[in-house]
């Protein structure tokens, strides 16, 4: 809906003031109010509202508040209640088909005072000029709110990142450590292996099983042979204590003759 009026052309509009008070003040109504307000221009509108639960016809106060500053409308006053006559009130629900109890209320707001499309240049290189009688300037100190240094607490004990890494950590690794299977993609040989990584792999294996330190796995082996299993690795040493490193003496040690 567009009146047939230019933009700015009223510096007051009443609307749905004249009974029956049937017009419902939606976006689009509003709109089309504000583009022929002036800017600073007062709209003095009435409407049914719901007082219970909002309806298909009737909305509550709280919603036509809400529709008038979503418009763009500001200094919403505080609604102010139509007396109405029973016949002039059944009048307005026969005309909007409306069951539920409801009021008329008048409520008054304002356009703002810039025209609505307006558009102000940025500056952002010195001040952002608005109009001729209205300059906002940064403060002096802009420049030091993004200063680091004042963020830096002496007493705050920082890291050096020098020392984050040891020599080891920038030493270069093995290349032959990091061989994998062209396969896998993992360093994990293959079922049909034929590149030399699983006879690697089983080496490797088989020097850390030398190395491994000796278990057991009863742990009796230290009360002697006779408590040691036939796969013990302490088998044919004299008994210790717990914890105890074996020692042999210079006796044990001559062969028998």
């Amino acid at each position: 809906m567009k009146a047939a009026y230019p933009t700015s052309s009223f510096d007051a509009v009443l609307s749905g003031v004249t009974f029956p008070q049937t017009v419902r003040h939606r976006l689009q109504i509003l709109e089309e109010i504000i583009r022929i307000l002036k800017p600073q221009g007062i709209l003095i509108l009435q409407e049914p509202v719901n007082i219970g639960k909002q309806s298909e016809a009737l909305i509550s106060k709280e919603k036509l508040r809400s529709e008038l500053k979503i418009a763009g409308l500001k200094n919403v006053s505080d609604f102010r209640t139509i007396e109405l006559t029973n016949d002039e009130k059944q009048l307005i629900k026969d005309l909007l088909h409306e069951t539920d109890d409801f009021c008329v209320v008048e409520v008054q707001c304002y356009k703002p005072d810039f025209e609505v499309g307006s558009s102000v240049k940025l500056s952002f290189g010195g001040s952002l000029k608005i109009s001729a009688e209205n300059d906002i300037k940064p403060p002096v100190d802009v420049a030091a709110v993004w200063k680091l240094d004042d963020t830096v607490d002496d007493s705050v004990e920082t890291i050096d990142a020098d020392q984050l890494l040891a020599e080891e950590d920038l030493q270069k690794p093995d290349p032959s450590k990091l061989r994998v299977c062209g396969t896998t993609g993992k360093r994990k040989a293959c079922k049909n292996c034929s590149c030399g990584l699983a006879e690697e792999l089983a080496a490797e294996s088989a020097t850390k099983a030398a190395t491994a330190p000796k278990t057991s796995s009863c742990g009796n082996c230290y009360l002697g042979d006779a408590f040691r299993c036939a796969s013990c690795p302490y088998l044919g040493m004299p008994a210790f204590k717990p914890g105890e490193k074996i020692q042999l003496s210079d006796f044990q040690l001559k062969a028998d003759v």
